[in-house]
């Protein structure tokens, strides 16, 4: 028996000296043999990829001047890399203590007050529903209940109560945006030089808050063409989901709307990539740069700048003259809009609406802007839909003589009501022209010159709604132009249309839709589209408001916008020689002439005077020229405008105004010593 248990006891002996002589080898091995390999493990074990970000590209216009550019920014953020564990909340005290203390603004996304009484902001309803889903709390939780779990969440309950709420909304703000190693957050955007200075002197003190320079959008004439260049902004979660893949950080800002959204892939550029390997100790042993930032291309447009200024005053000039007209027509008019046309090439050289607003404070001002009644935030160049009223009449006259229904020398008699129907056929009092005119008999191109509805009744009962829609298409109306932002489509009377909104389409429906009334709709732009393609007999170029696309130091063009036609109309039979004519007599002889027919050109044109809702009358009128070499197409439409003869005075003004700018870039010496002589000659005076 003592034999067998000195036995095991030896087995159990050797077995423990096994096991002891095990880990000696093993800790020999780990400190001895591979003793530096582990130690370097041990000095790098963090890794992170962080990017480097580069500076949006430029818009610029047509002369190369700036629209739209980047301006060098001092942002502080928060960076997991750098920031010692434990002290997050009071890094956040002492540095929210400085920007404070300098009135800076801090990213703070939390849907509650940020001052007492701290209330629950009901008008974010969505993200009132993420904070609930995230602190999980039921949809009639106080905002006690959800202050509650935030300081729960995120360690506050020591922190002091003046901090309570900022550090709750912060730390959501973070969490929402995905702060981690790789996504550093940003605390404060743009803040001023003394308070980068300030951070950065305690640098040592606040480790983890980094001031970091970037660059924020900023336009060098916020007023100039804000509807078109757009808006940037950061990217929220639900686009977040979308563009990772295609590189976007959550802390990327994004183009939001206009030239800066369609344009987004060319003007973002890529960001670098930088590898940051620290130690356990929390130092940065190795900074390895992966891939070099490549800034965006520049988007070069087709809008002159000094043009589009003087556009922009010279519409707000013509609201304001209808508003002081002794009619009674034109004094309830206080919105417009206008868009100015390269006659050549279809290239936008000015596109204004009225009221106007500014992109540089679009983000404070945004709740001001969006409750005006007159609507500024609205691009009615592109978005509007107006019935274009007696502009409409150019389709019609080139469609009847393009196919032959009239000639040159055809004639019809106004009697001042239409008596293309009987009173039983038409079902009611006949259709008269405007204001009870009686124009006697007249040719196509006198019918433009009065505007004779009647004529034009007439004219559509004979060529028909198919043959009237199929020709105002392809001049560019009810069809897109061709633009590279959002547009309407427009919409033109048919009996399809009709049946598609709930109504009836009878004979009579031809006789407005003549007119350009009905259910016609277009936009501005269309109609600056149909007056260029009457300019150039019938070729419709695509309308487009950028050139160019260039590298951002302009060395390479990374695309050229081709010279698009869309649609050619023959210029059968003349029609377009006969329709100029009876645009010229608008302007020197029609209710045009008071502005246009004393000009050293001539001005094709047509008004139009659309009815509207309430009693109301929009201003509308087409004008290109000069005629036999026209550099402009023009569309103007003023809402309540009345009477579209008024639109003449922009008319005017925007051929004088282009003229002036080519004359001094041509010869600037020469104009600056004329137009000295003018400001200080008695004689011109």
């Amino acid at each position: 028996m003592k034999k067998d248990l000195s036995t095991r006891l030896n087995i159990l002996l050797v077995l423990v000296l096994a096991v002891f002589l095990a880990f000696t080898v093993r800790l020999i091995q780990y400190q001895i043999i591979q003793g530096d390999e582990y130690y370097e493990k041990s000095s790098s074990s963090t890794r992170v990829n962080q990017t480097i970000t580069v500076s949006r590209g430029n818009i610029l216009d047509r002369n190369g001047n700036m629209l739209a550019g980047s301006r060098l920014v001092y942002n502080v953020t928060v960076n997991k890399v750098y920031m010692p564990d434990g002290v997050l909340n009071e890094r956040l005290i002492e540095v929210l203590d400085i920007l404070w203390e300098n009135g800076e603004t801090v990213n703070d996304i939390l849907p509650i007050s940020r001052t007492e009484p701290f209330t629950l902001d009901e008008d974010r309803e969505s993200e009132l529903g993420r904070l609930r889903d995230l602190v999980k709390v039921a949809v009639y939780a106080s905002r006690d209940n959800m202050m509650d779990k935030l300081i729960e969440r995120y360690s506050l309950e020591d922190v002091p109560d003046r901090y309570r709420r900022a550090l709750a909304g912060i730390r959501y703000t973070m969490e929402r945006d995905g702060y981690s190693n790789s996504f550093p957050f940003t605390l404060a955007r743009d803040v001023s030089d003394r308070t980068a200075a300030i951070i950065s002197e305690k640098g040592m003190d606040l480790t983890g808050i980094e001031i970091v320079s970037s660059t924020k959008r900023e336009y060098m004439d916020g007023t100039l063409l804000p509807h078109i260049l757009g808006t940037v902004g950061p990217i929220y979660a639900e686009e977040y989901r979308q563009l990772k893949a295609q590189g976007y950080g959550l802390n990327d800002i994004l183009g939001k709307s206009g030239l800066e959204r369609a344009y987004e892939s060319q003007l973002r550029g890529t960001d670098g990539l930088v590898r940051i390997e620290k130690n356990i100790y929390g130092e940065i042993t190795d900074y390895e740069v992966i891939s070099d930032p490549k800034p965006g291309n520049n988007v070069i447009l087709t809008i002159d700048g000094d043009l589009q200024k003087r556009a922009n005053r010279i519409l707000r000039d013509t609201v304001r003259l209808f508003q002081t007209k002794s009619s009674l027509w034109g004094k309830e008019c206080t919105s417009a809009t206008m868009v100015v046309l390269d006659a050549r090439t279809g290239g936008v050289l000015a596109v204004c609406n009225y009221p106007n607003y500014d992109l540089n404070d679009y983000s404070t001002r945004f709740e001001e802007y969006s409750l005006d009644p007159d609507t500024p935030l609205f691009n009615r160049a592109f978005q509007g839909l107006y019935r274009p009223g007696s502009v409409f009449k150019v389709n019609l006259a080139t469609a009847a003589l393009r196919l032959g229904i009239i000639d040159e020398n055809y004639t019809y008699t106004c009697h001042g009501t239409y008596d293309g129907y009987t009173v039983r056929e038409w079902g009611g009092p006949l259709p008269s022209c405007a204001n009870g005119h009686v124009h006697g008999t007249i040719n196509v191109k006198q019918a433009l010159k009065v505007s004779c509805n009647c004529f034009f009744y007439d004219l559509g009962r004979k060529l028909g709604i198919d043959n009237i829609n199929s020709s105002a298409q392809m001049l560019g109306l009810g069809t897109y132009t061709g633009l590279e932002i959002n547009e309407q489509e427009g919409i033109l009377s048919s009996p399809e249309h009709t049946r598609e909104t709930g109504g009836i389409w009878q004979p009579g429906n031809i006789i407005q839709a003549s007119i350009g009334q009905l259910d016609t709709m277009v936009t501005p732009v269309q109609l600056a589209t149909y007056v260029n393609t009457v300019a150039n007999k019938g070729t419709r170029r695509s309308t487009h408001i950028v050139d160019r696309i260039e590298s951002y130091d302009g060395s390479v063009i990374i695309y050229q916008t081709p010279d698009t036609v869309l649609a050619v109309t023959e210029n059968t039979n003349g029609c377009f020689d006969i329709v100029e004519k009876g645009m010229v007599l608008a302007s020197t002889e029609g209710s045009a002439a008071i502005y246009l027919s004393d000009l050293p050109y001539v001005i094709a044109s047509k008004t139009g005077t659309a009815q509207v809702s309430g009693g109301f009358y929009n201003a509308t009128m087409i004008a290109y020229g000069p005629v036999g070499n026209p550099d402009l197409a023009i569309a103007i439409v003023a809402e309540k405008g009345g009477n579209g003869y008024n639109l003449a005075y922009a008319v005017r003004e925007v051929f004088a105004a282009y003229y002036d700018l080519r004359e001094q870039r041509r010869d600037p010496e020469g104009y600056a010593a004329r137009h000295a002589v003018q400001e200080t000659s008695p004689e011109v005076r």
